[in-house]
């Protein structure tokens, strides 16, 4: 009897399974699974202001592909999906898994879709190319020249959520700055100015504190000529302005530095003004100051680029 009663109870519990079953695969429960499913909570997303308006974007972005600012993310920490040919390719290894999306400003649109991302970063780019980036994701807006190169890493930290990581690469970026002048106190004499000519086919161009002038006056902390100092005195982030050869003795300094772009034209118009009688007379010529500078080392303006030209800068001051 007692084996009886214990038969028909595995029954059915069997029985009550079996039911269980077959509820789960019901179209109801099908559609009840699917309805928590959709309940999820989306990504945490926030508003960014930007140059060209808002932008909703997730709180802490992961799958971002930038049109400008490839080296900037890397130093807090950010591998971007992708980013134009030209700053992967100055980055070397650095840049390893980083997408190509074309040139700057022929961006290839269909490979940044095809890259998915949840945030696009440009530079500065003009509305109707906002308004089509804006189709595959996200995307903010950081005009080139409102920032440093301290300011564009910040801004990087605010958009990705990673302030403190900004914040450390900056301390640690003025360090190697510091390392620096130290190496070269003993060559560059304290007081003295030091100019920066960019020797082009038609114009020559004294410049400030961006490209070049970045590492010279703000690294190293050597004065500009009185009338460049003035400049950078109304804009801190003043760039480069064109002068005559007749204007270049406004500009002496002690110490110069001088490049030419890479063209054969440039090269021969430096060849030209080298011989001229106001080029003898300028005070680092006449003192065998004068030290040239590479443009593809130092025409760029991103972290990794001053990176590099601090080691050369060392370098070259140390073997004269």
């Amino acid at each position: 009897m007692r084996k009886s009663k214990l038969t028909c109870i595995a029954v059915f519990l069997l029985i009550l399974i079996v039911i269980a079953g077959c509820g789960a695969n019901s179209p109801d429960a099908k559609q009840a699974a699917s309805a928590d499913s959709s309940s999820a909570k989306p990504a945490a997303e926030r508003v960014y202001k930007h140059a060209m308006g808002e932008a909703k974007i997730p709180v802490k972005p992961e799958k971002v592909v930038t049109l400008q600012y490839v080296s900037q993310l890397l130093s807090i920490g950010v591998k971007p999906l992708g980013g134009p040919a030209n700053l992967i390719k100055d980055l070397g290894e650095k840049a390893a898994g980083i997408e190509n999306i074309g040139e700057a400003g022929k961006y290839n649109s269909e490979k940044i879709l095809e890259l998915q991302p949840e945030l696009i970063i440009a530079g500065d780019v003009e509305q109707e190319a906002y308004d089509k980036l804006s189709k595959i994701a996200p995307t903010v807006v950081v005009p080139w020249m409102n920032h440093d190169v301290f300011g564009h890493v910040k801004v990087m930290g605010d958009i990705m959520n990673r302030q403190s990581e900004a914040e450390a690469w900056s301390k640690a970026f003025r360090a190697k700055f510091q390392a620096v002048r130290e190496q070269i106190q003993s060559v560059i004499e304290p007081g003295k100015t030091a100019a920066i000519y960019n020797i082009r086919p038609k114009e020559i161009y004294v410049y400030g504190v961006r490209n070049f002038g970045f590492t010279i006056y703000k690294a190293l902390e050597l004065t500009p000529p009185p009338p460049v100092k003035k400049e950078i005195e109304k804009d801190p982030n003043f760039w480069a302005v064109p002068v005559s050869l007749e204007q270049l003795p406004e500009y002496a300094s002690d110490y110069l530095f001088v490049s030419t772009f890479g063209d054969d034209d440039s090269k021969k118009r430096l060849d030209e003004i080298s011989k001229t009688a106001l080029w003898a007379n300028l005070p680092a010529v006449k003192n065998n100051r004068v030290y040239m500078l590479n443009l593809d080392t130092w025409f760029g303006y991103t972290p990794h680029d001053i990176e590099k030209q601090l080691q050369e800068i060392v370098s070259l001051l140390k073997k004269s």
